[in-house]
């Protein structure tokens, strides 16, 4: 779910995962691509609200809507999904409610109301991709 760009915020004391911790509303798309399998609507994501915690400095629960809650491990500016997850979305028609599996989900912090999101992954014979933002929703988050 997000465009991965080089850190911003230089001037920030913030190292680890205090750059992602808080309340944020998600814009963006995920596009599955099935091949010659049955045809899918993009899934718009615009609007979830992700609330992102942080048992410590180099790990992150990013907890999107009510489809999933993911580990996250932190290297500065950037977070990468730990392997073996999930989430739930409805892709709409024949497929319904389908877990999909991520493959791949980057957040970068650009700034500090701003984070991107590059997400892949599969759900039965389909692939899946999209980018996305997150923006702040006003709080500076908390720490678990």
């Amino acid at each position: 779910m997000a465009l991965t760009v080089g850190p911003a915020g230089c001037g920030s004391s913030k190292s680890g995962s205090e750059h992602f911790v808080g309340t944020w509303v998600y814009a963006g798309v995920i596009t599955p691509n099935c091949g010659t399998g049955p045809a899918v609507s993009p899934l718009d994501l615009t609007g979830y609200s992700v609330v992102i915690t942080a048992p410590d400095s180099s790990h992150l629960s990013v907890a999107l809507g009510t489809a999933c809650t993911v580990k996250f491990d932190v290297d500065g500016f950037m977070a990468t999904a730990q392997s073996g997850q999930s989430c739930t979305f409805n892709l709409g028609g024949t497929l319904g409610q389908q877990s999909v599996t991520i493959t791949k989900w980057t957040l970068t912090s650009t700034t500090s109301d701003t984070i991107t999101s590059d997400f892949s992954g599969s759900v039965i014979i389909c692939t899946a991709a999209g980018t996305g933002t997150l923006t702040r929703q006003g709080d500076a988050g908390t720490t678990d």
